[in-house]
Parts: structure tokens; sequence; C-alpha cells
């Protein structure tokens, strides 16, 4: 098994994660995406759509990281990452598309903004933008409301979650208080301290 990846990227990290939960073997293959790896014809032939992460498992090329994860819960269960419900598994397939759909991009592009010299950066878009990160983690919030996970248990409802929130904390972005102790009770555990530590 093959994983084609950037550290930095956190739709990477997110198999990873999910990989080290499962302590399944693979082997990590480097896309520089500083340096425009992913546009190279050697990727492209791997994941035509010149993202990152691609997982190849023998003769599957899989793309999009909540596909990636949703295979890899499937082929080893004994990880228990996803539930056992046909109800309970639609409300964890509801976060893994929620995270990239509605999450990130609000996420991805305050950051764009901030990287931007002060004179160029649009104040009403970061204000705007920040108000959907607000509005969003709300909804995370109440959510979880008083629980330690969203659907009990760890789950991929929260591995998929768990990079992208803590890259927004990292951006010095306030978290609600819930999901300050809801991100500090996932990023003890042991699979996401290796896989944030990773500079491969």
């Amino acid at each position: 098994m093959q994983l084609y990846g950037y550290f930095r990227s956190g739709n990477t990290r997110k198999v990873r994660l999910c990989l080290a939960e499962l302590d399944v073997d693979y082997q990590m293959v480097a896309v520089d995406l500083a340096n425009g790896g992913q546009r190279s014809p050697e990727y492209l032939r791997v994941n035509p759509n010149g993202v990152v992460p691609t997982l190849v498992d023998d003769d599957l090329v899989l793309w999009e990281s909540s596909a990636i994860l949703l295979y890899l819960a499937e082929k080893y269960p004994h990880g228990s990452l996803l539930p056992q419900t046909l109800a309970e598994r639609a409300r964890a397939y509801k976060w893994l598309v929620w995270q990239p759909a509605t999450f990130n991009p609000p996420r991805q592009r305050l950051a764009g903004e901030l990287a931007k010299p002060q004179a160029a950066q649009d104040a009403q878009a970061i204000a705007e933008l920040r108000a959907t990160i607000t509005h969003n983690l709300d909804i995370l919030a109440e959510a979880l409301g008083g629980a330690d996970y969203l659907l009990g248990r760890y789950t991929l409802a929260d591995l998929v979650m768990l990079p992208h929130l803590a890259a927004l904390d990292d951006s010095g972005f306030t978290l609600p208080g819930t999901l300050r102790r809801y991100l500090d009770r996932l990023a003890v555990r042991p699979a996401w301290q290796a896989t944030a530590h990773y500079r491969g």
C-alpha cells in the first residue's frame, strides 16, 4: 500500500491519521506541493486531478480523502472506526462530507487572505470568512453537546475533523470551550501525535 501526499496537507494528515489508528503498514510517497510536485507528469498519471492524497492498494487507485477513509475503515474493521448501525454510519458520513465541503473552505480562504501583504488584504472578506468559521464552529459545538465524541465514541466523524480543527487552532483562531476540550481530548491520541510530528 502506498500513500501519495504532502506532510503539511490536512487531507493527507487525515489519511495518515487513519492508517496510524488502524496500525497499517504503508509506504509514504512524498508529493512536494511547495514545488509543484502535484503537477508533475508522474503524479498526474496516478491522480489526474493533481491534488493529494492518493492511495494505491494493489490495483486500486483511490482519490478523495473521505473515500480513502471509508475504504480503510471497511477494509480494516478491527479499528471500529465506522458504527455498526445504518443510521449511525449515515451520521458519520455526514461529517465526512461536511468537513471538506463546508468546514474547511472558509478556513483555507482565510489563511490565503491573511498570507497576503497587509495592504492587499480584503478586510470585508476576512470579516465574512471569520463569521462563517465561527458559525461552523457553533454547529460542531452544538452537535457535540456535552459528549466526548460526535457519535458517542471515537469514529471517522472525529478523525476527519481533527487535522483541520488543529490547523484552525494553530492559526490563532479562538475555539469555544466545548471545542477546546474536544480538540485537547483528540490531540493526545498516539496516532495523532505521530501524524502531527511527521515531517517526511
